[in-house]
C-alpha cells in the first residue's frame, strides 16, 4: 500500500526534511500547504543549518542557531548555502556596485562593521581633519559621520566582538594630546537616526592596533604591546625581545587566540601566554614564549579558526593560519610569492594551566603561489578568512614610460595594465585539494585602490580608491 508523503506524521517529516538540501526543501515547500507551513519551523532550519552548513565547513555566524528568529535563520542558511556552492565551483562571479564616498580625496581605510545585521561599513577619509562615515552597504546611502575638531586619526580598530556596545576605537592626535576614543553607534527615542557616540576615552601614546569587546591592543614600532580593558582600566604590558636587525618592526595585527595573544609585526610574530590584567600600578612585564620570522615581507595576515557554540572546544584543536606575501631583495626578479602557513596547537589532555605554551613554533608552510612580479602597489593589505578563503590586490605591470626613449615610444604600442583583485581558496574547509585554487580576478579600470576589507561570512569584498570611490563586490 502506498503512503502519501503529506500524510506522514510530523516526526517522520522532520527526519525527511533534515536530509534535504536547501534547494530541495524550497522546491518541496511549494507542493502543498502543509509542507509550506512545516518548512517554516525553527527546528527544520536548525537541522539543515547544522547538517548542510556547519558540518560542511561553510562560513556562518558563530552564534547558536537557536539564537536567530526563524525568518533570519532561513535567510542566513540560504545565503550560506549559495556561498558554499559558489566557492566550491571552478570559479566565482562577483556582482559589483560602486558609489562615491569622498569628494575631498582618497579613501584611507575601509571596514565592515561586525554585528548590526552585518549591513554597515565605514570609510576613513581626510580633507582638513579626519572623518569617519557610516554607510548602509545595501542601499549605498550615508547613515552617519563623525569628525573630531582639529584632530587627525593615527589608528583605528573595528571591534571584532559582535555583542559589544562599542563598534570601534580611534587613536586621535590633536596639537597637544593623544587619546583613544571608544565609539558606539546609537540612536535614541527622541532621535531615531543613527549617530556615533563616544562612550569612553583612554590616554595613551601608543598607536591603536586591535579591539575585541572591552579589550584594546596598543603597540609601538619596536617591542612593546599593551592590552588594556577600557571598562575596568586594567592592563598588561608585553615586551618582545630587541633585535638589532629588525628595525622599525611595526605592529600590524594583535590576535586574541586560544589562551595566547599573537603580536604580528612586519618582521616577526611573537606568541604570549594570555596575560592577567591588573590595575595601575602594574610593573610586571610579560615576555613571549615563542617567536618566528618570515624574513622580508610585503604583507602578513593571521586568521583565527572558526569556532561555534555547537563545538566550544573547537578553537583549541584548530591551527591558526597565516598568509604572507614575500618581498625579494632582487629588484629584477619576475615573481613574488603568496605563502600559506599553519600554526598548530599543542596536543595535551590538560589545558587548565594558563602559563604553558599552546602553539607549536615555528609555523609550517602548507603551500604557496608564485605570481608575476609587477609594478608598485598602494593597497598591500591581504585578508584571510577563518575558512581559508582570501583576497588581495595584484598590481599592474611596470609602466613602460621612462624605460624606453621617447622616440621609440612613438612607434611602440603600450599595453594596458590594471590592478586586479584576486580571490583564492587555500587548502581547508572549502578546498579539499592540497593546492590553493584561484577562484576569481576582478580588474580595476579606474584609479588605484588604496584599501580593502573582506567579509567571508557574507561573501563580500569592499575596496576604496584614490578618487574617493568605493567598490563593493558580492559573490
Amino acid at each position: 500500500m502506498r503512503i502519501a508523503l503529506d500524510t506522514l506524521d510530523d516526526d517522520t517529516l522532520l527526519c525527511i526534511f533534515s536530509t534535504l538540501t536547501v534547494p530541495d526543501l524550497l522546491s518541496l515547500r511549494q507542493t502543498c500547504r502543509r509542507f509550506q507551513v512545516f518548512s517554516k519551523q525553527q527546528i527544520v532550519w536548525q537541522n539543515i543549518g547544522s547538517s548542510q552548513i556547519l558540518q560542511r565547513g561553510i562560513p556562518f555566524s558563530q552564534k547558536p542557531l537557536s539564537s536567530f528568529s526563524v525568518c533570519d535563520l532561513e535567510e542566513r542558511v540560504r545565503r550560506a548555502y549559495r556561498l558554499g556552492t559558489a566557492w566550491q565551483a571552478p570559479s566565482i562571479i562577483f556582482r559589483p556596485s560602486t558609489f562615491e564616498a569622498s569628494r575631498g580625496g582618497p579613501i584611507q581605510e575601509i571596514y565592515f562593521i561586525p554585528g548590526y545585521v552585518r549591513k554597515w561599513l565605514i570609510t576613513i577619509s581626510q580633507s582638513i581633519w579626519s572623518t569617519i562615515t557610516l554607510w548602509n552597504r545595501r542601499t549605498l546611502k550615508q547613515v552617519a559621520s563623525w569628525s573630531p575638531k582639529k584632530g587627525i586619526f593615527s589608528g583605528i580598530a573595528v571591534n571584532t566582538s559582535e555583542d559589544s556596545e562599542a563598534a570601534l576605537a580611534v587613536s586621535l592626535h590633536r596639537s597637544d594630546s593623544v587619546v583613544v576614543e571608544i565609539l558606539a553607534i546609537t540612536s535614541t527615542a527622541a532621535d531615531p537616526s543613527l549617530h556615533f557616540e563616544c562612550v569612553a576615552r583612554v590616554d595613551t601614546t601608543r598607536p591603536l592596533i586591535a579591539m575585541r569587546g572591552s579589550l584594546l591592543a596598543l603597540a609601538d614600532d619596536a617591542t612593546e604591546t599593551v592590552i588594556w580593558n577600557w571598562k575596568t582600566q586594567e592592563y598588561a604590558v608585553m615586551q618582545s625581545p630587541v633585535d638589532a636587525g629588525l628595525w622599525r618592526n611595526q605592529c600590524t595585527q594583535v590576535i586574541f587566540a586560544y589562551k595566547t595573544i599573537l603580536v604580528v609585526r612586519t618582521r616577526s610574530v611573537h606568541a604570549f601566554t594570555e596575560p592577567k590584567l591588573t590595575p595601575h600600578p602594574n610593573t610586571y612585564i610579560h615576555h613571549p614564549y615563542a617567536m618566528s620570522t618570515f624574513g622580508w615581507v610585503d604583507s602578513i595576515f593571521v586568521s583565527i579558526p572558526p569556532s561555534s557554540s555547537e563545538d566550544p572546544d573547537g578553537m583549541k584543536r584548530q591551527p591558526l593560519t597565516i598568509l604572507v606575501r614575500t618581498k625579494d631583495d632582487n629588484p629584477w626578479s619576475f615573481t613574488f610569492k603568496i605563502q600559506f602557513w599553519t600554526l598548530s596547537p599543542m596536543m595535551r589532555s590538560d589545558d587548565t594551566t594558563v602559563d604553558r605554551p599552546h602553539y607549536n613554533f615555528p609555523p609550517s608552510m602548507t603551500t604557496e603561489l608564485i605570481t608575476p612580479r609587477r609594478g608598485a602597489l598602494r593597497c598591500t593589505h591581504m585578508v584571510l578568512g577563518p575558512y581559508g578563503t582570501a583576497v588581495w590586490v595584484q598590481p599592474g605591470d611596470f609602466s613602460v614610460s621612462g624605460l624606453v626613449s621617447d622616440v621609440l615610444l612613438q612607434h611602440m604600442p603600450v599595453p594596458g595594465s590594471h590592478e586586479t583583485l584576486v580571490a583564492a581558496a587555500f587548502p581547508g574547509l572549502l578546498n579539499a585539494k592540497s593546492e590553493p585554487q584561484i577562484k576569481s580576478s576582478w580588474k580595476n579600470y579606474g584609479e588605484n585602490w588604496t584599501c580593502l576589507d573582506y567579509d567571508e561570512e557574507r561573501g563580500c569584498v569592499v575596496l576604496g580608491s584614490t578618487v574617493g570611490a568605493v567598490t563593493i563586490l558580492d559573490i
